[in-house]
């Protein structure tokens, strides 16, 4: 049972790993942004945003209308006439009311000729495109930075896993070898023992990341709007790439950069117009109307010259007294300029805050991996150190358990400063406002608070959940 055990500890990773599909963390990012419905969502708001500027601008485009109409019709206004009981009979019998039809088709136009409105208007809606286009670029940003975090979750929790598949074998190779010791008489039954309640630990530990391996893949599969249960095999790695940022020259950068800062600048600029256009409200306006058609009782008269009408009109509006209507929006909109004002001002304190955040961050991650990767060498050398002396019988079966538990811990210490690090590079890319996948030295990036994965018990680190609303890894 125990054969079959460790037998299918080994098989069900290769079965799962058989039928998954290859993803690296570009094709991630990339499936997210396209399904993801935050960034559909974005792009739904910046196509109403256009729908407004094009309404905008039918302000300055003239509008023309074809009307028809039949109308069958009776009056009997005549009768109705207070002296009508002066007229003769042989009039009233000529004038009686006939019920008759009226047939009519006209071009009706009209078109603003001057509004101190006009022109502020179909700036804000050109202002208003832009204000999408940055909408969608944050909201991009955002599910990118998640999808990322997300990969390297999953890669993270392969990495403990794998390091609990070598403590497994190694164990194993542990309890043999004290069994053999024990059966030529040099080793006795607890050290067995011993080694046995070690290797059911691991073996435990290993359950457990398994586990954690397919709930993290599950949050990397609801990020990318996948089945959670759908297999995914990974093309990419942890990996250390050293880089190095300066704060301010990344506060200027995401200053420059950053979506949120330009949507700020989109915005003020919206009402600055916004407060033109209301006091328009108050100022004269020139408009033109006309029509152009014909109206007749028989519709073979329809085109005669004798059957035409028409009419122009061109109409100043000179507003005098509305109530302080126009006051009070007038109010509102600088009202609102102010607090876009105030916005500015957070966001710009934030950027300062983040790009701290994240070049401490930076630097704290690869102090951290240089140092994991310096322990792992020694804790490794002092592991085959000590089941040599095992073997000779100069070291004890607590001196190898507790050289195994120490290389352990430096291995999963390894692979957190890894994942802290990979995280930490995209974190710097967004504050900077660029591409999070983009590995080039100050790049592309993303930005958000990072934590460190808790070290679950038996010497391992428990994988972290990916994909939530936070911008944390």
């Amino acid at each position: 049972m125990k054969r079959f055990g460790r037998s299918l500890l080994v098989l069900l990773p290769l079965a799962a790993s058989a039928a998954a599909e290859p993803l690296s963390r570009a094709e991630a990012v990339a499936r997210a942004l396209e399904r993801n419905p935050n960034v559909l969502r974005s792009l739904a708001d910046r196509d109403s945003l256009r729908g407004r500027a094009t309404e905008a601008r039918a302000d300055a485009l003239p509008e023309l209308s074809v009307y028809g109409s039949f109308q069958r019709y009776q009056d009997p206004g005549l009768f109705n006439s207070p002296n009508i009981d002066e007229f003769p009979p042989e009039f009233l019998q000529a004038f009686r009311p006939l019920a008759s039809n009226l047939w009519g088709g006209s071009l009706a136009l009209k078109q603003t000729l001057w509004s101190f409105s006009l022109g502020k208007a179909i700036r804000a809606a050109r202002y208003a495109e832009q204000l999408g286009d940055e909408n969608v670029r944050s909201a991009r940003q955002d599910t990118a930075l998640r999808t990322v975090y997300a990969y390297n979750a999953y890669l993270l929790a392969i990495e403990q896993r794998t390091v609990a598949e070598k403590v497994v074998k190694q164990n194993e190779v542990q309890l043999e070898m004290a069994k053999n010791r024990h059966a030529a008489g040099v080793a006795t039954e607890l050290e067995v023992l011993r080694f046995e309640v070690d290797l059911a630990n691991a073996r435990t530990t290993l359950l457990r990341l398994s586990g954690a391996v397919d709930l993290v893949r599950g949050d990397l599969n609801a990020v990318m709007r996948n089945p959670t249960d759908t297999p995914i095999e990974p093309t990419d790695a942890l990996e250390f790439v050293d880089e190095t940022a300066e704060q301010q020259q990344v506060v200027a950068e995401a200053t420059a950069s950053r979506p949120e800062v330009k949507a700020v600048a989109w915005n003020e600029k919206i009402y600055d117009e916004a407060i033109g256009i209301y006091k328009a409200d108050m100022q004269p306006r020139l408009d033109f109307n006309g029509a152009y058609g014909w109206s007749v009782r028989d519709t073979g008269n329809f085109f005669e010259s004798s059957y035409k009408k028409w009419s122009l009109a061109v109409t100043l509006k000179i507003p005098v007294f509305d109530g302080w209507r126009t006051a009070g929006k007038v109010a509102q909109a600088r009202a609102d300029r102010a607090r876009v004002g105030q916005d500015r001002v957070a966001i710009e304190t934030q950027i300062d805050l983040e790009a701290n955040q994240a070049v401490d961050r930076l630097r704290v991650a690869a102090s951290v991996y240089h140092a994991a990767e310096l322990n792992v060498t020694q804790a490794r050398k002092a592991q085959e150190m000590t089941d040599a002396n095992y073997r000779l019988g100069a070291a004890t079966p607590l001196d190898v358990l507790d050289a195994q538990a120490a290389l352990t811990q430096a291995e999963f210490n390894r692979v957190e400063a890894l994942h802290a690090h990979a995280n930490a590079r995209a974190g710097l890319r967004y504050v900077m406002g660029q591409d999070p996948t983009d590995e080039r030295p100050q790049a592309p990036a993303v930005s958000a608070p990072q934590t460190q994965a808790p070290a679950p018990a038996g010497g391992g680190a428990a994988p972290q959940a990916a994909g939530r609303d936070s911008k944390e890894p």
